[in-house]
């Protein structure tokens, strides 16, 4: 948790910018532009990406496994790197035919699979986390497991078993299944304990403690959400909060159809509770979520799964998978969901995908790598003065630089403005002693940020002529491995300092300072130094800070009741409304009631002989929002089969847009849905938005973009007066389609009684 220390010191603010490349440059004010995804040159398929920061200067990406392009093999998890996180290149997969890891127990020739890596740094070695799911002969093996390598492009060794492996969940009473134990995330909180998350649909996602190796889970799970309403989880620890970035599920890998959503909740503690912006719980039957990421109504849909990386500016960006809908699968029905960024903005505390614009196509700015100095020390020493005592030295994973003299290393680059800088530490074994990084401050002076063996500390120090000056510290874990890289972190902006330790750099301090500095011009060199041990130096870069956007952009307005397209029920059905097939609806006193049919549109699932009865009416053109409230008497109860009811824009059986309230065994939720045969067989998603409650407000919104097609843009409410705007479908372009009121089921059992949705009114606002 990050301790807060407003201490004014005599010192200036820093600030720089860093450029592509392994050396020093002149820092240029041009940004770079990437268009989406930007996995193209290697691959159309790179879904559930993880992503970190090797010492050699890339950032490593990690793919579940899968076909790269039709007529490939499959892939058994994937690796890319890149030196700009616009670029990037094929290292290989992490495990091949013979490196595979067996120890299911199943036959030889078993459909084994590996997904949703996630990688980190802990204790000098890589470790991949992965999903390890074989479905059959017998009981699934749903299953989290671990491979090490001492490089991110490996070879990787599995550890030889699983660190969380098969455990059930109670479906409903006295029915338990195997849960989904996919989906792994590691953090490591400031007291040194590393936890795990993990958990999809079938079970839900949860965080268990783990051994301090990080390899086995040692303790008892604790649930964070509902068993069937996210998966993909991802932590970031900032500003006092853990924030548990969550993918929707329902649409991961539905084509065209595909929704799959970002949202996000935060808790002061690593087990939660989480709670999204307006103090929903993330957890539970009708648990909320608040949005982050979602299609926006371009090419791009399944926009989720998420990682979060920072160029060397500072500025975050969201590094997910998306699907093109309009050339969805590799081949055959194998989606093809290539590397895509958006940028991430933090507005009022909370993180939202390029100021709530969603993932951009392109081309638009992308990271800034642009650098005063970006070293891995791949080459030489020619970017530094002072270079008696220390030493090139090559590792396994690159270059690094040595010192045992006490002697400091100084850029030959000058460095101004406000800052973010980062290097890789370790100690040389041995008692005492501390490495530092330091950059000008005012008068002369430099900024120093230490870690300090003797006292087991994070030290910020002004170093003046007469010495180091300490101005504030924060302790490290028992536990930290001073001979083990970490990754030190600097930021300074305005009058503001921030400085972190890491074990590499994924948003999961052990240890943070921020205070207050004067805010005055300054101008100077790094320095690179150690005192009173050997030490090594790795990945140096200093650059100018970004500017971050502090302003969200504007939600949809939704403009003045139109009676004419309104239907308050009062008086019977409107005589502009017409029924396809059969009426399954009445109204009296001022509402409809629609009995929720034991028939069902969605295609992709078993469906009854007939297909149910629609509510429709014709709508005006141009930009509207349709809106509904809908009750339906759920309560505790755990229905069979998928009831459902609420508003839907239509074009054809195969071809529709629906917002409904809904229940799927015990959880609660609104169904954002998409059927559609766009780019192959027909294909049906939703996303799952909460929270909820057995009486929902549900607004969609219609626009034509440029192209034609009709997009509709949801928002839901519990209270009618606070709405939650989410993502956007769409409906080919053509005249305008119907929209009116669904009421459907899936598969519901004879024995169980009949549901009815009740629908208070119809209301068209333009």
């Amino acid at each position: 948790m990050r301790r807060l220390l407003s201490i004014a010191i005599a010192l200036t603010t820093l600030a720089g910018t860093l450029a592509p490349g392994h050396g020093h440059a002149t820092v240029q004010e041009t940004m770079t532009t990437y268009t989406n995804p930007v996995s193209t040159s290697f691959t159309q398929n790179f879904a559930d990406p993880t992503i970190i920061r090797g010492h050699d200067g890339y950032w490593y990406a990690y793919a579940t496994n899968g076909r790269r392009y039709d007529g490939d093999q499959k892939q058994n998890m994937m690796i890319s790197r890149s030196d700009d996180l616009v670029n990037w290149e094929w290292v290989g997969p992490v495990f091949t035919p013979e490196t595979i890891p067996t120890y299911d127990g199943k036959p030889a020739d078993a459909n084994r699979q590996f997904w949703a890596p996630e990688i980190a740094y802990l204790d000098g070695r890589y470790v991949l986390y992965y999903s390890y799911v074989v479905q059959a002969p017998g009981t699934p093996w749903r299953t989290v497991a671990a491979a090490t390598a001492e490089h991110p492009a490996g070879p990787w060794t599995d550890t030889g078993e699983v660190v969380v492996g098969n455990e059930t969940w109670e479906v409903r009473p006295g029915v338990t299944e195997i849960r989904n134990n996919i989906d792994p995330e590691l953090v490591t909180t400031p007291d040194g304990t590393r936890y795990l998350y993990y958990g999809s649909v079938q079970g839900g996602v949860r965080v268990v403690k783990l051994s301090a190796d990080g390899l086995r889970a040692d303790g008892d799970p604790v649930q964070l959400t509902d068993a069937h309403r996210y998966e993909a989880p991802y932590v970031v620890h900032r500003d006092g909060y853990y924030y548990l970035f969550l993918s929707v599920i329902g649409g991961c890998c539905a084509g065209a159809a595909s929704g799959y959503p970002i949202m996000v909740g935060r808790s002061t503690e690593p087990t939660g509770p989480f709670l999204d912006r307006d103090g929903h719980t993330l957890n539970g039957p009708q648990g909320g979520g608040t949005p982050v990421l979602a299609p926006n109504g371009n090419e791009f849909v399944s926009t989720g799964h998420n990682a979060v990386a920072t160029d060397l500016s500072g500025q975050d960006w969201i590094v997910s998978h998306a699907l093109n809908r309009f050339d969805p699968y590799v081949a055959g029905t194998e989606n093809a969901r290539g590397l895509a960024l958006t940028r991430l903005d933090w507005i009022d505390g909370w993180p939202i995908g390029s100021a709530g614009e969603g993932m951009p196509s392109g081309p638009v700015p992308g990271p800034n790598n642009d650098a005063f100095i970006s070293d891995a020390f791949e080459h030489d020493l020619s970017g530094w003065n002072g270079t008696d005592g220390w030493e090139r030295r090559q590792g396994v994973t690159g270059g690094y630089v040595h010192t045992g003299s006490g002697a400091p290393l100084t850029s030959i680059a000058t460095v101004d403005g406000d800052l973010r800088a980062r290097a890789l530490v370790r100690l040389s074994a041995g008692p005492g002693g501390l490495a530092s990084i330091s950059i000008p401050a005012q008068g002369g002076r430099h900024l120093t940020v230490s870690i300090d063996r003797a006292s087991s500390q994070l030290v910020v120090s002004g170093l003046t002529g007469r010495g180091p000056r300490a101005a504030a510290t924060a302790p490290l874990p028992a536990n930290f491995d001073y001979e083990s890289w970490h990754e030190i972190e600097l930021v300074v902006s305005g009058g503001a300092l921030r400085a972190a330790v890491s074990e590499s750099g994924q948003y999961d301090p052990v240890a943070e300072i921020s205070l207050r500095i004067p805010n005055a011009s300054r101008s100077g060199v790094v320095t690179l130094h150690a005192d009173g041990t050997a030490a090594d130096f790795d990945d140096v870069t200093v650059a100018r800070l970004f500017t971050p956007v502090t302003e969200q952009v504007a939600e949809p307005t939704v403009g003045s009741l139109d009676p004419t397209y309104s239907d308050e029920f009062d008086d019977g059905l409107a005589a502009a409304w017409t029924w396809l097939r059969d009426p399954a609806a009445t109204v009296a006193d001022g509402e409809l009631e629609f009995g929720i049919q034991r028939s069902t549109l969605i295609n992709s699932r078993p469906q009854a002989e007939t297909r149910p009865s629609l509510l429709l009416r014709d709508m005006p053109e141009g930009t509207w929002t349709a809106e509904t409230r809908v009750t339906i008497p759920f309560g505790d109860s755990i229905p069979y089969g998928w009831p459902q009811a609420g508003l839907i824009a239509y074009t054809g059986d195969d071809e529709w847009v629906e917002l409904a309230y809904t229940t799927r065994e015990s959880r609660r939720f609104v169904a954002f849905a998409r059927e559609t045969p766009s780019g192959g067989p027909v294909a049906y998603g939703h996303a799952a938005l909460g929270p909820s409650r057995d009486t929902m407000w549900l607004r969609l919104q219609h626009t034509v973009a440029e192209n034609g097609e009709h997009l509709y843009r949801a928002a839901i409410s519990m209270d009618g007066e606070h709405w939650v705007w989410h993502g956007t479908r769409t409906l080919p372009a053509g005249p305008q389609p119907q929209v009116g009121l669904v009421a459907q089921d899936l598969a519901a059992r004879p024995d169980q009684p009949p549901i009815s949705a009740r629908f208070d009114w119809f209301r068209v606002y333009r």
